[in-house]
Protein backbone atom coordinates (compact mmCIF):
# COMPACT_ATOMS: atom_id res chain seq x y z
CA UNK A 1 0.00 0.00 0.00
CA UNK A 2 1.17 3.06 -1.23
CA UNK A 3 0.64 7.03 0.44
CA UNK A 4 -0.04 9.66 -1.17
CA UNK A 5 2.95 12.67 -1.00
CA UNK A 6 2.55 14.32 1.75
CA UNK A 7 0.14 12.30 4.25
CA UNK A 8 -0.41 12.48 7.37
CA UNK A 9 -2.25 9.56 9.47
CA UNK A 10 -5.83 10.78 10.47
CA UNK A 11 -6.62 9.16 14.46
CA UNK A 12 -10.54 9.88 13.56
CA UNK A 13 -10.39 7.68 10.15
CA UNK A 14 -8.30 5.30 12.02
CA UNK A 15 -10.01 4.64 15.15
CA UNK A 16 -13.13 4.37 12.73
CA UNK A 17 -11.52 1.73 10.83
CA UNK A 18 -11.19 0.09 13.86
CA UNK A 19 -14.46 0.39 15.31
CA UNK A 20 -15.97 -1.27 11.67
CA UNK A 21 -13.80 -4.22 11.82
CA UNK A 22 -14.93 -5.12 15.78
CA UNK A 23 -17.99 -4.46 15.05
CA UNK A 24 -18.43 -5.34 11.44
CA UNK A 25 -20.56 -3.41 10.12
CA UNK A 26 -20.83 0.44 9.78
CA UNK A 27 -24.18 0.89 11.49
CA UNK A 28 -22.35 -1.15 14.31
CA UNK A 29 -19.62 1.44 14.16
CA UNK A 30 -21.49 4.26 14.78
CA UNK A 31 -23.33 3.08 17.32
CA UNK A 32 -20.37 2.34 19.15
CA UNK A 33 -18.88 5.38 18.37
CA UNK A 34 -21.66 7.41 18.95
CA UNK A 35 -21.54 9.22 15.11
CA UNK A 36 -23.86 9.26 11.92
CA UNK A 37 -24.00 6.32 10.00
CA UNK A 38 -22.61 8.36 6.72
CA UNK A 39 -20.49 9.67 8.81
CA UNK A 40 -18.72 6.50 9.22
CA UNK A 41 -18.95 5.54 5.54
CA UNK A 42 -17.48 8.86 4.98
CA UNK A 43 -14.43 8.12 6.88
CA UNK A 44 -14.14 4.57 5.55
CA UNK A 45 -13.83 6.10 1.74
CA UNK A 46 -11.26 9.09 3.13
CA UNK A 47 -8.92 6.29 4.37
CA UNK A 48 -9.22 4.31 1.51
CA UNK A 49 -8.52 6.82 -0.73
CA UNK A 50 -5.66 8.11 1.00
CA UNK A 51 -4.19 4.41 1.10
CA UNK A 52 -4.88 3.94 -2.48
CA UNK A 53 -6.53 1.03 -2.07
CA UNK A 54 -10.03 -0.71 -0.75
CA UNK A 55 -9.78 -2.07 2.07
CA UNK A 56 -13.21 -4.17 2.52
CA UNK A 57 -15.37 -6.01 0.33
CA UNK A 58 -18.66 -5.56 -0.02
CA UNK A 59 -21.09 -8.44 0.54
CA UNK A 60 -24.71 -9.37 0.77
CA UNK A 61 -23.46 -10.43 4.55
CA UNK A 62 -22.16 -7.22 5.06
CA UNK A 63 -18.47 -5.74 4.54
CA UNK A 64 -15.38 -7.92 4.97
CA UNK A 65 -11.52 -7.05 5.05
CA UNK A 66 -9.83 -7.90 1.87
CA UNK A 67 -6.31 -9.02 2.04
CA UNK A 68 -4.82 -5.23 1.89
CA UNK A 69 -7.99 -4.07 4.77
CA UNK A 70 -6.03 -7.34 7.00
CA UNK A 71 -2.56 -5.97 6.87
CA UNK A 72 -3.99 -2.40 7.64
CA UNK A 73 -6.25 -3.60 10.37
CA UNK A 74 -2.84 -5.38 12.11
CA UNK A 75 -1.17 -2.13 12.01
CA UNK A 76 -4.40 0.30 13.34
CA UNK A 77 -5.03 -1.77 16.04
CA UNK A 78 -1.48 -1.59 17.67
CA UNK A 79 -2.27 1.71 17.35
CA UNK A 80 -5.42 1.86 18.62
CA UNK A 81 -3.44 0.28 21.77
CA UNK A 82 -0.71 2.55 22.11
CA UNK A 83 -3.14 6.04 21.51
CA UNK A 84 -5.31 4.34 24.84
CA UNK A 85 -2.16 3.98 26.61
CA UNK A 86 -0.88 7.72 25.85
CA UNK A 87 -4.52 8.96 26.72
CA UNK A 88 -4.29 6.72 30.04
CA UNK A 89 -0.90 8.17 31.04
CA UNK A 90 -2.02 11.68 29.62
CA UNK A 91 -5.46 11.54 32.68
CA UNK A 92 -3.08 10.22 35.32
CA UNK A 93 -0.58 13.35 34.96
CA UNK A 94 -3.58 15.55 34.80
CA UNK A 95 -5.70 14.03 37.35
CA UNK A 96 -8.25 16.41 38.88
CA UNK A 97 -11.44 16.24 40.67
CA UNK A 98 -12.65 18.23 37.63
CA UNK A 99 -13.70 17.54 33.78
CA UNK A 100 -16.26 14.69 32.11
CA UNK A 101 -17.09 11.18 33.48
CA UNK A 102 -18.79 8.94 30.91
CA UNK A 103 -21.78 6.17 33.08
CA UNK A 104 -23.29 3.32 31.06
CA UNK A 105 -25.86 1.49 32.80
CA UNK A 106 -29.45 -0.16 32.00
CA UNK A 107 -32.76 1.58 31.60
CA UNK A 108 -33.33 -0.29 34.68
CA UNK A 109 -31.16 2.19 36.71
CA UNK A 110 -32.15 5.30 34.55
CA UNK A 111 -34.24 6.60 37.19
CA UNK A 112 -31.81 5.54 40.45
CA UNK A 113 -28.38 6.91 39.28
CA UNK A 114 -28.89 10.45 39.19
CA UNK A 115 -30.22 10.16 42.75
CA UNK A 116 -27.30 8.33 43.58
CA UNK A 117 -24.86 10.89 42.22
CA UNK A 118 -26.78 13.64 43.88
CA UNK A 119 -23.90 14.01 46.12
CA UNK A 120 -21.48 15.24 43.45
CA UNK A 121 -22.64 18.66 43.50
CA UNK A 122 -22.09 19.27 47.36
CA UNK A 123 -18.62 18.34 46.46
CA UNK A 124 -15.70 21.40 45.55
CA UNK A 125 -15.60 21.95 41.94
CA UNK A 126 -19.06 20.96 40.93
CA UNK A 127 -19.84 23.33 38.32
CA UNK A 128 -16.73 22.15 36.22
CA UNK A 129 -17.80 18.45 36.69
CA UNK A 130 -19.73 17.00 34.37
CA UNK A 131 -21.46 13.62 34.03
CA UNK A 132 -22.50 11.73 31.03
CA UNK A 133 -25.15 8.99 31.20
CA UNK A 134 -25.64 6.88 28.30
CA UNK A 135 -28.84 4.25 28.87
CA UNK A 136 -27.87 1.25 26.59
CA UNK A 137 -28.81 -2.36 26.53
CA UNK A 138 -25.50 -2.65 24.57
CA UNK A 139 -22.43 -3.59 26.87
CA UNK A 140 -19.82 -0.59 26.06
CA UNK A 141 -16.66 -0.96 26.00
CA UNK A 142 -14.72 0.67 28.74
CA UNK A 143 -11.05 -0.06 27.98
CA UNK A 144 -11.78 1.45 24.81
CA UNK A 145 -12.82 4.65 26.35
CA UNK A 146 -16.53 4.31 25.09
CA UNK A 147 -17.58 5.20 28.55
CA UNK A 148 -15.40 5.17 32.23
CA UNK A 149 -17.57 3.39 34.76
CA UNK A 150 -20.79 0.69 34.10
CA UNK A 151 -23.21 -0.89 36.40
CA UNK A 152 -23.82 -4.45 34.59
CA UNK A 153 -25.27 -7.13 35.77
CA UNK A 154 -22.75 -10.22 34.73
CA UNK A 155 -18.62 -9.92 35.63
CA UNK A 156 -16.55 -8.78 32.87
CA UNK A 157 -14.35 -11.23 31.39
CA UNK A 158 -11.81 -8.47 30.59
CA UNK A 159 -9.06 -8.77 33.47
CA UNK A 160 -7.43 -5.22 33.30
CA UNK A 161 -11.20 -3.49 34.20
CA UNK A 162 -11.93 -2.70 38.21
CA UNK A 163 -14.48 -4.71 38.90
CA UNK A 164 -16.91 -4.64 42.58
CA UNK A 165 -19.53 -6.65 42.80
CA UNK A 166 -22.15 -4.80 45.04
CA UNK A 167 -25.12 -7.12 45.86
CA UNK A 168 -27.86 -8.57 44.09
CA UNK A 169 -31.26 -6.58 42.20
CA UNK A 170 -34.06 -8.67 43.66
CA UNK A 171 -36.71 -9.06 40.69
CA UNK A 172 -40.42 -9.92 41.41
CA UNK A 173 -43.79 -10.15 40.01
CA UNK A 174 -46.10 -7.13 40.03
CA UNK A 175 -49.55 -6.08 39.18
CA UNK A 176 -52.13 -3.53 39.49
CA UNK A 177 -54.83 -2.64 41.80
CA UNK A 178 -57.27 -2.32 38.99
CA UNK A 179 -55.86 -5.81 37.26
CA UNK A 180 -56.21 -7.31 40.64
CA UNK A 181 -59.71 -6.31 41.37
CA UNK A 182 -60.81 -7.45 37.65
CA UNK A 183 -59.06 -10.60 37.42
CA UNK A 184 -58.47 -11.89 41.28
CA UNK A 185 -55.06 -11.93 42.80
CA UNK A 186 -52.98 -13.84 40.83
CA UNK A 187 -51.23 -16.63 42.67
CA UNK A 188 -49.25 -20.09 41.47
CA UNK A 189 -52.45 -22.03 41.08
CA UNK A 190 -53.90 -19.43 38.94
CA UNK A 191 -51.42 -18.56 36.68
CA UNK A 192 -52.36 -20.09 33.99
CA UNK A 193 -55.45 -17.95 33.81
CA UNK A 194 -53.76 -14.35 33.85
CA UNK A 195 -52.06 -12.12 31.41
CA UNK A 196 -49.34 -10.49 31.65
CA UNK A 197 -46.76 -7.89 29.81
CA UNK A 198 -42.99 -9.10 28.65
CA UNK A 199 -40.22 -7.93 26.31
CA UNK A 200 -40.74 -7.92 22.87
CA UNK A 201 -37.34 -8.88 21.34
CA UNK A 202 -36.66 -10.83 24.20
CA UNK A 203 -38.97 -12.46 26.87
CA UNK A 204 -37.11 -12.33 30.01
CA UNK A 205 -40.61 -12.26 32.12
CA UNK A 206 -41.77 -15.79 30.46
CA UNK A 207 -38.39 -17.10 30.67
CA UNK A 208 -38.17 -16.32 34.11
CA UNK A 209 -41.22 -17.99 34.62
CA UNK A 210 -40.44 -20.91 32.82
CA UNK A 211 -36.80 -21.76 35.05
CA UNK A 212 -39.35 -21.84 37.86
CA UNK A 213 -41.75 -24.49 36.01
CA UNK A 214 -44.06 -22.19 34.93
CA UNK A 215 -45.19 -22.26 30.93
CA UNK A 216 -46.87 -18.65 29.89
CA UNK A 217 -48.34 -19.43 26.10
CA UNK A 218 -47.53 -16.73 23.76
CA UNK A 219 -51.54 -15.49 24.04
CA UNK A 220 -51.43 -15.15 27.64
CA UNK A 221 -49.05 -12.27 26.85
CA UNK A 222 -51.23 -8.98 26.64
CA UNK A 223 -48.59 -6.36 25.50
CA UNK A 224 -44.75 -6.29 24.64
CA UNK A 225 -42.28 -3.87 24.90
CA UNK A 226 -38.65 -3.92 25.19
CA UNK A 227 -38.83 -0.77 27.37
CA UNK A 228 -38.64 -1.34 31.09
CA UNK A 229 -40.79 2.09 31.70
CA UNK A 230 -43.56 1.27 29.12
CA UNK A 231 -43.79 -2.42 31.01
CA UNK A 232 -43.93 -0.91 33.97
CA UNK A 233 -46.92 1.99 32.59
CA UNK A 234 -48.86 -1.17 31.04
CA UNK A 235 -48.47 -2.99 34.02
CA UNK A 236 -50.03 -0.33 35.94
CA UNK A 237 -53.20 0.24 33.45
CA UNK A 238 -54.22 -3.07 34.05
CA UNK A 239 -52.54 -5.27 30.76
CA UNK A 240 -51.25 -7.87 33.00
CA UNK A 241 -48.37 -9.04 35.46
CA UNK A 242 -45.41 -7.30 34.86
CA UNK A 243 -41.85 -8.91 35.72
CA UNK A 244 -39.43 -5.45 37.20
CA UNK A 245 -37.18 -5.22 39.67
CA UNK A 246 -38.65 -4.63 43.19
CA UNK A 247 -37.37 -1.37 44.08
CA UNK A 248 -39.15 0.05 40.72
CA UNK A 249 -42.09 -2.04 42.10
CA UNK A 250 -42.21 -0.62 45.37
CA UNK A 251 -41.56 3.32 43.92
CA UNK A 252 -44.70 2.70 41.81
CA UNK A 253 -47.80 3.90 43.41
CA UNK A 254 -50.84 1.08 42.54
CA UNK A 255 -48.60 -2.02 41.70
CA UNK A 256 -48.42 -4.43 44.38
CA UNK A 257 -45.94 -7.67 44.36
CA UNK A 258 -48.13 -11.20 43.62
CA UNK A 259 -46.86 -14.67 43.13
CA UNK A 260 -45.93 -14.79 46.76
CA UNK A 261 -46.59 -18.10 46.96
CA UNK A 262 -43.62 -18.96 44.90
CA UNK A 263 -40.40 -19.98 47.05
CA UNK A 264 -37.62 -19.34 44.27
CA UNK A 265 -36.47 -15.68 44.42
CA UNK A 266 -35.02 -14.44 41.16
CA UNK A 267 -31.86 -11.95 41.50
CA UNK A 268 -29.46 -10.22 39.67
CA UNK A 269 -26.00 -9.23 40.11
CA UNK A 270 -25.05 -6.04 39.94
CA UNK A 271 -21.41 -5.45 39.54
CA UNK A 272 -19.63 -1.91 39.06
CA UNK A 273 -16.72 -1.54 36.72
CA UNK A 274 -14.47 0.82 35.78
CA UNK A 275 -11.55 1.41 33.74
CA UNK A 276 -7.99 0.97 34.99
CA UNK A 277 -7.79 4.70 35.29
CA UNK A 278 -9.73 4.87 38.02
CA UNK A 279 -6.67 4.00 40.28
CA UNK A 280 -5.36 7.23 39.56
CA UNK A 281 -7.96 9.26 38.09
CA UNK A 282 -9.25 11.34 41.05
CA UNK A 283 -12.37 12.24 39.47
CA UNK A 284 -13.38 8.75 38.15
CA UNK A 285 -12.56 7.58 41.84
CA UNK A 286 -14.74 9.78 43.29
CA UNK A 287 -17.69 8.87 40.87
CA UNK A 288 -17.06 5.61 41.10
CA UNK A 289 -17.28 5.56 45.39
CA UNK A 290 -20.40 7.40 45.14
CA UNK A 291 -22.00 5.00 43.18
CA UNK A 292 -20.47 1.68 44.88
CA UNK A 293 -22.04 3.27 48.29
CA UNK A 294 -25.31 4.49 46.93
CA UNK A 295 -25.73 0.92 45.39
CA UNK A 296 -24.57 -0.52 48.22
CA UNK A 297 -26.91 1.28 50.39
CA UNK A 298 -29.70 -0.12 48.58
CA UNK A 299 -28.86 -3.31 47.20
CA UNK A 300 -25.82 -4.49 49.46
CA UNK A 301 -26.50 -8.32 50.85
CA UNK A 302 -28.05 -7.30 53.88
CA UNK A 303 -31.06 -5.04 52.23
CA UNK A 304 -32.59 -7.58 49.66
CA UNK A 305 -35.69 -8.87 51.89
CA UNK A 306 -38.13 -9.71 49.50
CA UNK A 307 -41.72 -7.47 49.21
CA UNK A 308 -44.13 -7.86 51.83
CA UNK A 309 -47.47 -8.11 49.92
CA UNK A 310 -49.94 -5.38 50.63
CA UNK A 311 -53.96 -5.68 51.56
CA UNK A 312 -56.13 -5.16 48.12
CA UNK A 313 -59.16 -3.68 47.98
CA UNK A 314 -61.36 -5.75 46.49
CA UNK A 315 -63.42 -3.20 44.68
CA UNK A 316 -61.69 -0.55 45.26
CA UNK A 317 -59.44 1.53 42.50
CA UNK A 318 -59.33 4.76 43.80
CA UNK A 319 -55.51 3.98 44.68
CA UNK A 320 -54.63 4.83 40.76
CA UNK A 321 -56.84 7.89 40.43
CA UNK A 322 -54.46 10.28 42.54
Amino acid sequence: MSLAPGFEVDWNLVRTFVSVVEAGSLAGAGRALNIAHPTVARHIQQLEAQQGVALFERTAKGLKLNESGQRLAEVAARMHREAMTLESVGETVRSTLLGRVRVTIAEVFADLVPELLRPLQDQPGADERYIELIVSPHRLNLLDREADIAVRHVRPDQGELVCRRIGVLPMGAWASVDYIAAHGRPDVASLGEHYFVDGLSTQPFSRALQRLGFQIPASRVAFRTDSLQSQRRAALLGFGIVGIPNFLGEMTKGLVPVLDDTQAAVNLDIWLVARPAVRQQQLLRLVFDCLAGGLGDRFGAERHQPPQPAAIPALNTSALSA
